[in-house]
Order: C-alpha cells, then structure tokens, then sequence
C-alpha cells in the first residue's frame, strides 16, 4: 500500500483530529485513540518537537491493538491484526497503510520511539520498536518482566531441598491411575491423541507423573493439557507429594491454589476434592493429610495477590506471598499484566506451577501467556533453549470420555481446524452432540423448552429453600452465549428464560430484588463482602426472608439481597465467562452473522464446557467461519523465551 503522506512541523490537535476520524468512521480506531494521539501531539507540540503522520498513526493503531487483545502492533500485520469496518456488500474495508519500510524507518527517527536498547533509560517515551513490533512502553515493560522473571527462576536452579530418589518414592505411593467417569479412552478420536499423541510413546500417567515431579523439583514449571488429560489430578499429587516430602524433612508446606476467577476457583476446589477423595480412598493418603489438603481452598489471584482496588495489590517483590507452593489453574485465562505480577510477587524459591489449556480462550486483557509458555515445548525436547526448557509437560491422553465420543472427537476437530469433521459430527445425530439450526422451528422450541425446564428446577428448590440444590440445578443445563446482543445473544435468552418462568414465583414473593430463584453472576469484584467477578449462586428462600446462596455447598454462604454489588441474572452466560465451569448439558449459542468474536478458540472453549452433553445452535456457514478463524494475538513473549524456535 502507498503510505500515508508526511505533515508538516507544528502539528495541531485538528490536524491529528483530522488524521484519524476517517479511520474512527471504519470502525478501525476509537474515542479512546483519537485523545491518546491529541494528547500526544499537543505534548510534542509543547516540547517544540516534529511528530509524523506515520508515528501518529502507529500510535493509534498500536493502543488499539492493545486493546484488541495484542500485546504490541506487527507493521507487517497490521490489516490482520486491527479490525476494520465493513461495506454494505459485507467487504471489509481496507486500509492505506504506509509500506513497513518506510513505516520502520520514520518511527525510529521519531522523538516519540525507543528502542529495545534505550527503553530503559530516560526520558520515557511512550512507543518501542522492536524489529517489526512496536509497543506501547508499558506493554514492553510487562514483557520484559515476565521474560526477566521465568528467566530468573530458570538461573537460580532446581533448588530442591529433597533427594531426587525420596522423591521419586513419594510420588510412586501415590500413583492412583485416574480413569475419570467413562474409563480411559486413548484411540484415534480422544481429545489429544492419535497425530497429537504423547511424542515419547508415555501414557497419560507417566506424563502426569513427569509433570508432578517437575512442579517439586523446580522454581516454576508449566503443566498444559485439554480437558480430562489429568490436570486436576495432577495437581492433587502434586500437593499431596509436597505435603509429604516437607514432613519429611519436618517443615510444614504453605500451599496457595488460585484461578482468574471466582467461577474458575470453585470449580478447581470440587475437582482437587473428588482427586483427594480417590487418593484417601485408594489408601494412598491418611485422614490428616486428607483434611489438610480439602483445607486448602482454592482461591482468585486478585485475592491472593491482596488486590486494593485503584491501590494496586499488597504482594509485590518487597512483600512476597507467604507461600512455599503457589499453583495457579486456567492460565489460559491471565492476562500479561496479571502473570507480571504473579511473578513479581510469588518469590523466585518457591514453586510456581502454571497448569492450563492452551488452545482455550485467551485473557480479555492483552496477551496470550499461556501459548506463549508453551511454545515449541515438549515437540522439540530439551534441545529448544529457553528459561523453560524442560520445564513444561503437555499431557495428551484424554480420560474424560469414553471410546468413540462424539464430543470428544468433535472437540479435537474444531481443534484442528478441521471444519469438515466438525460438521459431519455435529450432524451425526449422536446422543452426546446436537446441532439446532437457528431457523429450525420444532427443534429450536424443544431446546428453548428443556432450558425452561431447567430454570423451573431451580425455582423449585429455591422456593424449598434448599440452596445447594437450586446452586446444582442452575448448572445442569446452561445457555453459553458468544455475543451478548442480537439474535442468540445472551440477553436474547436470558429474556427468554425469565419470562416464561415469572409465573412460577408466587405473587406475594415477587416484591424483592432479585426474586426468589433468581441464579446471580457477581461482575465485579467485592472484597468487603468477599466476593469476586465470576462468582454464582441462586436467590433462595430462607424462612420468611429471601437470601442470595453463593457457593457450593462444602461453603455454602448467605448473603442478603442488599449486600450484592455488581451482578446479573445467570441465566445465560457468554462463553468467555464460562471458562473454568463445567455443566451436563453445555448449550453453545453462536451469532446468526458474522462477528469477530466468532474464533476456533472460541468454540473449542464453548463445546469443551459440556459434560457429558452440548447443543451448538448456529448455521453451518457461521460454525465453519468459526473454526476456520484461529486467534492471532501478536506478541513477543514466545520469542524471548524460546530463542531461535
């Protein structure tokens, strides 16, 4: 593309203003950007310095790839990587954009652009190249630092206090194989076998043995796998085997399990509970080492990290958290920022575990961390270089469905791009996997009908005020929406629901805010009354008074109405929110148009939350742009911590 003409000196804030407000009319740059870039030209101006079209430009662009998700602004990806408006006839519209040459040149003789080698020192200026990439500086300095802190706990060695020998036995006595519900099924169509099989011919046990021993042995290691690879039980030996190796030595472990959300650390707290109950069962662990680790309750990293609202968080490098173990699950979902700050406050000797998926969702916040960590891992061996090589354990052996699972198979197809084999199993008719054309009468009311049904359920026993199983009832079935306006949307649904089960609440209950059976999301974070963003639970009755049952019903907590801050029915939710939860039947609602929400990742995450059942309600034509749209955040992290891959 021919490249955007140069101004002169003295530039005005209406000639920035001018500049950018047809690139705001193609949905390319916002309000948000068009002030970033006055603000800039007004304090060049100021500082009698000469700004260019294309430094302007490149800040716009850049904030606005931040906010997209991307951690810094490729100049050879620009058209993929900012989203444009669309013309009537449905054609993206393009960009002129200057050629990257050129582009790369004029920013480097800018007074508003560092390099990597003089980012650090001052003055700070507010964009830095790095070869192709161009960052915002304070995204650079989040990557730097998590590069910095992996690399620092890389140098300061394995630092285990126990014999290599003690604690291979530790882990032997606790070797329990986790079959799941449905036995353990390694063929052709699991989750992660067959092509993505296990490249050292391990079973799924001998890598999640691996993985235990590494998360014991050094400062931090990642864990990655899909759903049913054995994380979770991973995890439960990993602090079983900690427990008992510091008793051993005669020290107490200090442990800490924490998620990105509410929902998320819930969810981990019932799964590390079933894992401990077949180790307890098995004969493996005692009572007391039981009761210790059901104790260790799952907790958000807002909450471990001691978040003070606009204040930042307590925990930093001067305050570390008090822990000697930190295991931290679903961290597809943390954000760069977040994982700078968990490095930042978890001391380099103790024992960082990062456990997640990384083919699931990434962070709404920028970044892609958890790709990004596991890079070229366990495909290259020990031979890639890096603070985390021989580090990382993808666990590939599925155990949660059975042999010739539909949802299993459908899962690794949308994993694969493979749009084709997705279809053909959405449209097989197998009892697992159901597929509701949007514009399908009959079949649309059916599923609309059973969804009512299972609000009724919840109504039900919120109106017996049995908590815990109007809390169980509101997670049999749930809508899981990718857009929460339009056709499919959430709030589309969530009307729905609502009002065809309003009759089921008794007049002479229906005077309180919430009402009674009302199943609530927490959107906000309420430390006062302990409340995180994700948190669920159901309006029940309790005696005469209505009561808000948050939890599940090992913590089952009630709150009065009043006492909720920021919240909405959750009825329905969208998927990104759904990350970390687990429901029997997963009802996965797509946009019936185009959206750039609609991604690969964004489908596996969706069908990947039912167990053992999901309905995918969309076009064809909308599943196959899905799966044939993979993210592409841009980011330099995976560079830095995999040279050379």
């Amino acid at each position: 593309m021919t490249g955007v003409a140069t101004g002169p000196t003295g530039w005005s804030t209406d000639r920035a203003d001018a500049l950018l407000r047809p690139l705001e009319g193609a949905g390319v740059v916002g309000r948000f950007e068009i002030q970033l870039v006055t603000a800039a030209v007004r304090a060049a101006d100021a500082d009698g310095l000469t700004v260019s079209d294309e430094v302007l430009l490149a800040l716009a662009l850049v904030a606005r790839a931040t906010r997209l998700g991307h951690v810094c602004l490729e100049l050879t990806e620009v058209d993929r990587q900012v989203t444009a408006g669309l013309d009537d006839d449905g054609t993206r519209v393009g960009l002129l954009l200057p050629e990257p040459g050129a582009w790369r040149t004029a920013l480097a003789g800018s007074p508003l652009v560092a390099t990597e080698e003089s980012a650090a020192a001052p003055p700070v200026r507010p964009l830095v190249l790095a070869g192709d990439r161009l960052y915002l500086q304070r995204y650079w300095v989040l990557e730097v630092a998590v590069a910095r802190g992996l690399a620092e706990r890389r140098a300061a060695g394995p630092g285990a206090p126990d014999d290599p020998d003690r604690l291979a036995a530790v882990l032997a006595a606790l070797d329990v194989v986790f079959t799941g519900d449905d036995g353990v099924f390694t063929g052709d169509d699991g989750v992660f076998t067959g092509d993505d099989g296990d490249p050292d011919g391990e079973s799924g046990h001998d890598a999640q043995h691996r993985a235990a021993a590494r998360a014991l042995t050094y400062p931090v290691t990642v864990i990655a796998g899909g759903p049913g690879t054995g994380k979770t039980h991973t995890v439960a030996r990993i602090l079983a085997a900690g427990h008992l190796a510091a008793a051993a030595r005669g020290e107490v472990l200090r442990a800490a399990l924490a998620a990105p959300t509410g929902k998320a650390a819930n969810r981990m707290k019932e799964s590390i509970l079933e894992r401990v109950g077949e180790l307890q069962s098995a004969g493996r662990i005692d009572d007391v080492l039981a009761g210790t680790l059901a104790a260790t309750v799952p907790t958000t990293i807002h909450r471990l990290l001691g978040a003070r609202g606009r204040a930042g968080f307590r925990h930093d490098r001067d305050d570390p958290v008090p822990f000697d173990l930190v295991v931290i699950d679903e961290t597809s979902m943390v954000s760069l920022p977040m994982l700078a700050r968990l490095l930042d406050a978890v001391p380099t000797d103790a024992r960082l575990v990062l456990v997640g998926d990384p083919f699931q969702l990434t962070s709404i916040e920028a970044g892609t961390v958890m790709g990004d960590m596991v890079g070229p891992a366990e495909e290259s061996g020990d031979v890639a270089m890096g603070p985390l090589a021989g580090r990382v354990t993808e666990l590939v052996r599925g155990h949660r469905f059975a042999g010739g699972s539909a949802m299993a198979a459908l899962a690794l197809a949308i994993r694969r791009g493979e749009a084709d084999r997705a279809v053909d199993i959405l449209a097989s008719g197998d009892p697992e996997v159901h597929w509701v054309q949007p514009e399908a009468g009959a079949d649309l009311d059916e599923l609309r009908a059973a969804v009512v049904d299972g609000a009724r359920q919840v109504i039900s026993s919120a109106l017996a005020g049995a908590a815990p199983d109007a809390i169980a009832a509101a997670q049999r079935i749930k809508v899981l929406a990718a857009v929460r306006h339009g056709p499919n949307g959430l709030l589309e649904w969530s009307d729905t629901i609502s009002t065809r089960v309003r009759d089921d609440v008794p007049v002479y209950r229906r005077g309180g805010w919430p009402r009674v059976g009302t199943p609530v999301m927490v959107t906000g974070n309420d430390p006062i009354n302990g409340l995180a963003n994700g948190d669920v639970g159901v309006v029940v009755l309790d005696g005469d008074r209505s009561r808000v049952a948050m939890g599940g019903s090992d913590r089952l907590r009630l709150l009065a109405p009043a006492r909720l801050g920021e919240w909405e029915p959750w009825w329905a939710m969208t998927i990104h929110k759904s990350q970390g939860s687990e429901f029997a039947h997963a009802v996965v609602a797509l946009p019936t148009t185009d959206s750039p929400v609609l991604t690969r990742e964004l489908l596996y995450t969706a069908v990947t939350r039912g167990k053992p059942e999901v309905t995918v309600v969309a076009s064809e034509r909308i599943v196959r742009l899905a799966i044939d749209r993979p993210v592409a955040r841009a980011s330099g992290l995976r560079d830095r911590l995999w040279p050379g891959t």
